[in-house]
């Protein structure tokens, strides 16, 4: 009968610790995208800048690998850079909220709000900010 017991009590107390582990990552946010790294740091080396290039930092905010060209000295690795709040995947074209908006397309590139052009595949450079002197990169393939 006390070995019963102490079985029921076991498995009940396995199920229940195993609960937590079914509930809903707490790594996720509003806006994700396929393919996020869940381990980016801002700074930090990265090696996915074409496509799926969105990462979260430890404190939960949006991050995107950019390769920098003609560095000196030349790296092979892109970085993880600040990145406009993520809105998802969303199609080219597509109406977007405003600007300063990131997301991603369905077979992966980042996309940028270009307010009447609505979403479209490319980057910032430069400074980010078209006032500071970034531009927009489309991607075209």
């Amino acid at each position: 009968m006390f070995r019963e017991l102490v079985t029921a009590v076991a498995i009940t107390g396995a199920a229940l610790s195993a609960t937590p582990g079914a509930a809903a990552d707490p790594r996720q946010y509003d806006g994700d995208v396929p393919g996020m790294n869940y381990d980016a740091s801002l700074g930090a080396p990265c090696d996915s800048w074409e496509r799926y290039v969105f990462g979260r930092g430890p404190n939960g905010e949006a991050e995107a690998c950019h390769f920098i060209p003609n560095q000196f000295p030349a790296v092979s690795t892109g970085f993880w850079v600040i990145s406009y709040p993520l809105y998802g995947v969303q199609n080219v074209g597509a109406p977007c909220p405003g600007p300063q908006s990131a997301a991603q397309s369905p077979d992966g590139l980042p996309m940028l709000c270009l307010g009447a052009r609505g979403w479209q595949p490319g980057y910032l450079v430069g400074g980010g900010y078209p006032q500071t002197g970034g531009g927009f990169v489309p991607i075209t393939e």
